[in-house]
């Protein structure tokens, strides 16, 4: 990613991918997911003509996931990326976190309902917008709710996000987010029953991010204890 002018502590992690992201056919997760891998294709260009990107849903409902996939495979493909969850970039003025990003072939922006209704940042962000069209790069957002639910004071950043090509994303159901830890523990190669994959999904916290958490720890004493993912280690682990 290229430097900036502040030391903004961002990170991405490290198995949030496309190859990870579980979706079903038809659905808005599988239409996003299509358009943002189709952003990547050899001989594709970021361009203003493509348009910005808005995804938008509730929490846990894989926004975040798909946002910082698109930034691994732009650093794979050897596009310039910034990555930002403005949640944690309030502490600091506008101006400083986001000028000279224009020069980005691919800005990330994460949770923007976290600056809507602040002057400063709401000013900077349409200049923003404005300075990656006239240079040709791509602003991918994310939030929790559509552009015209966001109470956006600005009229002309408003007009602009709501230009962009937006998806919703629904909150997974229970079902779903049991097939996306079964599906992630296969990636992983642990080795899980249908009562363990049970068993974690009733005595975890339900949501996903927590989930997955618990997923990885897991496979760290699977790994330590030489053993499948089974109950007796489950409550070893979490001291259930």
């Amino acid at each position: 990613m290229p430097g900036q002018q502040l030391n903004l502590p961002v990170s991405l992690a490290d198995d949030t991918l496309f190859d990870n992201f579980l979706s079903t056919p038809l659905s808005s997760r599988q239409q996003a997911l299509g358009i943002l891998k189709g952003l990547f294709k050899p001989k594709g260009r970021v361009g203003p003509s493509q348009g910005n990107i808005l995804l938008w849903g509730g929490n846990g409902s894989g926004r975040t996931h798909l946002l910082q996939a698109a930034c691994h495979e732009a650093v794979a493909s050897g596009q310039s990326v910034q990555y930002l969850p403005l949640e944690n970039m309030l502490n600091y003025p506008a101006q400083d976190v986001l000028q000279g990003l224009e020069v980005c072939q691919l800005v990330c922006l994460d949770n923007i309902q976290s600056v809507v209704g602040l002057p400063d940042w709401e000013e900077e962000l349409f200049y923003l917008l404005n300075g990656l069209a006239t240079a040709g790069g791509r602003l991918l957002m994310c939030g929790n709710a559509a552009p015209r639910a966001l109470s956006i004071e600005l009229a002309d950043l408003e007009s602009r996000l709501a230009a962009s090509t937006v998806f919703q994303l629904p909150v997974y159901s229970e079902e779903e987010k049991a097939a996306i830890v079964s599906f992630r523990a296969m990636r992983l190669g642990l080795i899980m029953s249908e009562e363990a994959l049970g068993f974690l999904m009733n005595r975890a916290p339900r949501d996903l991010h927590s989930l997955i958490d618990h997923l990885h720890r897991l496979d760290s004493f699977a790994l330590q204890y030489q053993s499948k993912a089974t109950i007796p280690l489950m409550k070893k682990a979490f001291n259930w």
